[in-house]
């Protein structure tokens, strides 16, 4: 009925102080693209973001020789928590109505500061911010009704986490909390309607870039409709509607509504056909060439877009697969781009 998993872990070393840059790779082989935020021509450190789209994806971070190191301490703490009430399921009473219940917790710490004395540091939930070099922090907790069941099965989760790196031209930090609540239920067994709402709140602060300096409080609802045919194959028609507002510097705005729809094909034989498509209306306030309006709008543009997904994966042999995978999108403002790969894969 509950299940429970600790790891820890305390070590003490040197770390190397971060230093790197980017560079260039063919289109849909790296991870970070550039956005040149002040038109100045010149690629900066802080105009590099994770790439949305497969073909803006041109850039690798490559980390540079240093020798600079910092003497530190490192704590690891992982610890998970899981309730299970369906052992329950041939009481009565309370134990009855507690076995509808699933829940699970986890944690994880990896927190590391500067080793300035000979004194080890043993505590993890310690809040020593002087000496504070890097920091991991991620808990979640889910609570699910009916789990699994498709039978008015409701789930809500929340999730903090934070983020410090320090960089060879100072500290970066994140800090992300959400709450998401998720409903489903299965009619006749064919139609299945699924809702989902989410609150959160996104943070950045940067020592060095006044300009990744932010904070967006964030509300999103999001009701899907699906047809399942068989359960092989399944038809869905979803729509999302949400709010983003960064409550610092120009105080960019948006809003967002989502249409779309997908399908979903698979058999027995090895064959897999997905495919999506999303028509997406931004009304955005602020600057879009800019830092915050690359985290609101997720590089799409202020206007109407359209983006689209077909996924194609087959079986040739036991040990042989092929995948083609066909990306596409457009917005008002600029031309429909096309992106495809294929993969073919041999297990040994």
């Amino acid at each position: 009925m509950i299940q429970t998993t600790t790891f820890y872990e305390n070590n003490s070393g040197s770390i190397a102080q971060q230093e790197f840059t980017y560079l260039e790779v063919d289109p849909g082989r790296g991870v970070y693209m550039w956005n040149d935020y002040n038109n100045n021509n010149v690629q900066e450190l802080q105009e590099f973001e994770i790439a949305t789209f497969p073909d803006l994806a041109k850039y690798v971070k490559v980390f540079l020789p240093n020798q600079t190191f910092i003497r530190t301490y490192q704590n690891k703490l992982s610890q998970t928590l899981t309730f299970n009430g369906n052992a329950w399921q041939n009481s009565e009473g309370f134990k009855k109505f507690l076995s509808n219940f699933y829940n699970q917790t986890s944690l994880i710490i990896d927190k590391k500061v500067a080793r300035n004395s000979n004194s080890f540091e043993w505590n993890p939930f310690s809040k020593n911010e002087e000496d504070l070099i890097g920091l991991n922090n991620n808990f979640r907790n889910s609570l699910f009704f009916h789990k699994g069941k498709q039978r008015n099965s409701v789930t809500y989760t929340y999730n903090s986490s934070s983020l410090k790196n320090l960089l060879n031209f100072g500290s970066q930090e994140n800090y992300i909390k959400s709450h998401q609540l998720q409903y489903a239920h299965l009619i006749k067994k064919f139609w299945l309607i699924q809702m989902q709402t989410n609150t959160s709140n996104s943070e950045s602060i940067s020592d060095s870039y006044s300009s990744r300096n932010f904070n967006i409080n964030g509300l999103e609802f999001a009701p899907k409709v699906s047809y399942i045919f068989s359960k092989n194959a399944s038809w869905d028609v979803f729509y999302e509607n949400s709010t983003k507002e960064n409550t610092l510097g120009n105080l960019e705005r948006l809003k967002q509504n989502q249409f779309g729809t997908s399908f979903n094909w698979n058999t027995e034989k090895g064959f897999t056909l997905n495919g999506i498509f999303t028509y997406i209306n931004n009304d955005f306030i602020g600057s879009s060439s800019s830092p915050v309006g690359f985290q609101l709008l997720e590089g799409l543009q202020n206007g109407k877009n359209s983006t689209w997904q077909l996924l194609f994966q087959k079986n040739i042999t036991q040990f042989l697969d092929i995948s083609i995978n066909y990306n596409g999108r457009k917005s008002e403002t600029s031309k429909t781009i096309h992106t495809g790969t294929v993969q073919l894969r041999a297990f040994f």
